[in-house]
């Protein structure tokens, strides 16, 4: 799908494919699509209408069994340019005799050129005559809906393009297998000879910068680089995706082995402590023996079933210190005044009991004590 830019390819191509056509962004380079059509299976290599990207469709003319030629036919002050456009296209080597479908876009806008106006200002039926290529036209807007709800002569025009391309696709087919492999021979040979002209230039410039050295004197470093057999930097996206994804598990892997292999060695070292701990506290027990606790044997083995129940170090709990603990309910500071308990008022009385809770009232006035105690 090819055409000037701002022409609706990208709009046509996804209301084809079932998507919104508003609000698409211009094309950078190209994009593939694959849908069904009918009982066809469709791949559209839409391509990116600028003066700067047009260059590279003939990379794709050797893959197309036909063409789809967009214009933008309410741009009137372009159609001169698309003229010169298809005319270029449709004489290409690789295109010539290929079915083409001409989409008029655009029709609902105000000014727009009608069919028989599209086909006389762009000579169509001149150019397709002299490329030996089948051609249908069709007015359409690609705006108005998308899906099932696409323009009938969009539809229209890509059956008529795949029925073509169905009766004599033997003979298409067997074209473009042909033109593949010589586009893909004249790549690598355009490669080699790009190869061996920077080899030249390297080498010549190499020279120079010998002479240069040898007329002021001076030694010059051998550089052991050469452009030719720099590596591709590009690589593709799903090698790029399964190396990353390969190394993550690797990672993943590897952690999984060290956590193993730290739980182990703690459980083994706990093992070990705990082994430890039984081991000195049996060499205390015995060592606290004394002649007497040998001569019970009964004794001794209620110890040692004792000791084999008491609990491990990971099980033990310390106990709370009670000196760091702050009280509940701490007792408040005295109040000023003067002091005198119930104990100097009850000297007889000898209840330890009672006189400990009676210390702890105090009154704070002396002369309603004296009464009292009077």
């Amino acid at each position: 799908m090819v055409g000037l830019d701002n022409a609706g390819k990208t709009a046509t191509v996804r209301g084809i494919q079932g998507e919104s056509p508003l609000d698409v962004a211009p094309t950078v380079g190209f994009s593939k699509v694959d849908l069904k059509q009918g009982k066809f299976e469709v791949t559209i290599f839409d391509l990116g209408g600028g003066k700067r990207i047009r260059g590279i469709w003939k990379n794709y003319y050797s893959e197309s069994y036909g063409v789809v030629f967009v214009v933008d036919s309410s741009d009137v002050q372009r159609i001169q340019e698309n003229r010169d456009t298809m005319a270029e296209v449709l004489r290409h080597p690789r295109i010539a005799g290929k079915p083409v479908l001409v989409l008029a876009n655009k029709q609902d806008q105000d000014g727009a050129l009608a069919e028989a106006d599209i086909i006389e200002t762009l000579s169509l039926e001149k150019l397709v005559n002299e490329n030996k290529c089948l051609c249908q036209i069709e007015p359409c807007s690609a705006v108005l809906g998308y899906g099932k709800k696409v323009d009938k002569s969009i539809k229209n025009g890509l059956n008529w393009l795949l029925n073509n391309i169905a009766k004599d696709y033997e003979a298409i087919s067997e074209r473009v297998q042909r033109d593949t492999a010589e586009q893909k021979a004249q790549e690598e040979k355009d490669k080699k000879e790009r190869a061996e002209r920077v080899q030249r230039i390297r080498e010549e410039r190499d020279r120079q910068e010998r002479e240069e050295a040898e007329r002021e004197g001076r030694t010059l470093k051998e550089e052991d680089l050469d452009d030719v057999n720099i590596p591709n930097p590009f690589q593709a996206i799903n090698n790029v995706v399964n190396e990353n994804e390969d190394r993550l598990n690797k990672e993943k892997e590897m952690q999984r082995k060290r956590e193993n292999g730290q739980q182990g060695s703690v459980q083994e070292q706990t093992v070990l402590q705990d082994e430890d701990e039984d081991e000195e506290e049996e060499d205390e027990e015995s060592n606290r023996q004394t002649p007497e606790s040998t001569e019970s044997g009964a004794v001794d083995q209620n110890k040692k079933k004792t000791r084999k129940l008491r609990l491990k170090r990971k099980h033990r709990v310390d106990p709370l210190r009670v000196e760091e603990a702050a009280p509940k309910n701490p007792t408040p500071p005295p109040l000023p005044g003067k002091n005198v308990s119930f104990t100097r008022c009850f000297p007889y009385m000898n209840n330890e009991h009672l006189i400990g809770e009676i210390d702890k009232i105090s009154i704070y006035n002396s002369l309603y004590t004296e009464d009292l105690c009077q």
